[in-house]
């Protein structure tokens, strides 16, 4: 009699979970959690938060974008809009002459969801939305360059300064005082600097859109 009295005390302290065979239910706070990861090779839509210029910025300076459209797995979102994308700048390479444009790199290595979950990732840019000037380009590869393309209205114009440069040079070096004091190389130097300028710097403004691209799947745990 006093064994089964405390065998049903024992179930009774255990609770009728254990009669049932059931586990303790998990604590509120995950009860409703998922876990969803969002593949590799996704694009997701986004505003640059902080502008960037190849002459100004400097590798290392931390560039943010935040989220424009929900990213979604299996019908359900796993990146809200609002999530904060964070990165810096790997490269830059200014602009130099002979028309070279200058080149920017942009990597993402963060991710952090409206409820303040963060969570790494690798991301680049696959394209830019925005109408962006013709001067800065988006190559294959997610590289930000200036563009190529020639300005035969300013090739024309070097061309007019170069000529009226020459015919000054030619004036003043008719009297043999001034003709001494004229550079030997000012026409070369001159000629160099209207007919092989500088190339297009890049220049993204903030609240520009932008698309980029996960490198590696990114897995975060919701509750919606």
């Amino acid at each position: 009699m006093r064994k089964t009295l405390l065998i049903a005390a024992a179930m009774i302290l255990i609770g009728p979970g254990a009669l049932r065979g059931g586990s303790p239910p998990e604590p509120a706070d995950r009860a409703g959690a998922s876990i969803l990861t969002v593949p590799a090779q996704t694009e997701a839509a986004v505003q640059l938060l902080s502008g960037i210029h190849s002459q100004v910025s400097h590798v290392g300076d931390p560039v943010t974008a935040e989220l424009l459209k929900p990213v979604y797995v299996n019908g359900r979102v796993a990146l809200p809009t609002g999530s904060v994308i964070g990165g810096r700048i790997t490269r830059i390479r200014p602009a130099g002459r002979m028309r070279r444009p200058a080149e920017m790199v942009l990597r993402f290595d963060r991710i952090t969801l409206p409820d303040g979950q963060e969570e790494p990732c690798s991301a680049g840019l696959s394209a830019l939305d925005s109408p962006l000037p013709k001067t800065v380009e988006l190559d294959s590869e997610g590289y930000l360059r200036g563009s190529r393309s020639i300005s035969w209205k300013r090739l024309a114009g070097g061309f007019f300064g170069l000529g009226t440069f020459a015919f000054a040079e030619a004036q003043l070096a008719s009297t043999a005082a001034l003709g001494a004091a004229l550079p030997i190389g000012g026409g070369a130097v001159l000629g160099y600097t209207f007919l092989f300028p500088r190339g297009n710097e890049v220049h993204v403004p903030p609240d520009t859109h932008l698309r980029i691209r996960l490198h590696q799947p990114v897995t975060v745990r919701v509750a919606w």
